[in-house]
């Protein structure tokens, strides 16, 4: 897998965000900030008492809702379906 570097693809995921906001599909009264960086979800196919180190994540970014501190998350590759990751 290549290393991305966040601030190459910033612009472009706060367009894709910014259009899903327009859309309804997540609002705040006071708007939002975009968290600077990567997000990786963490899944895996069997839950026990241990944590697991490594295994398969989900490349995503999140912003906050300013007035409501609500995270949405949003796969990286749903927002640029055209990046290499």
């Amino acid at each position: 897998m290549a290393t991305i570097n966040f601030e190459e693809y910033k612009a472009q995921v706060q367009q894709a965000i910014e259009l899903r906001i327009k859309k309804g599909l997540l609002s705040d009264p006071e708007g939002f900030i975009l968290i600077d960086g990567f997000v990786n979800i963490q899944f895996q196919k069997e839950m026990g008492g241990a944590f697991v180190i490594g295994g398969p994540t989900i490349p995503a970014v999140a912003v906050v809702g300013k007035s409501s501190g609500l995270v949405y998350t949003f796969a990286l590759k749903a927002l640029l379906p055209n990046i290499q990751i």
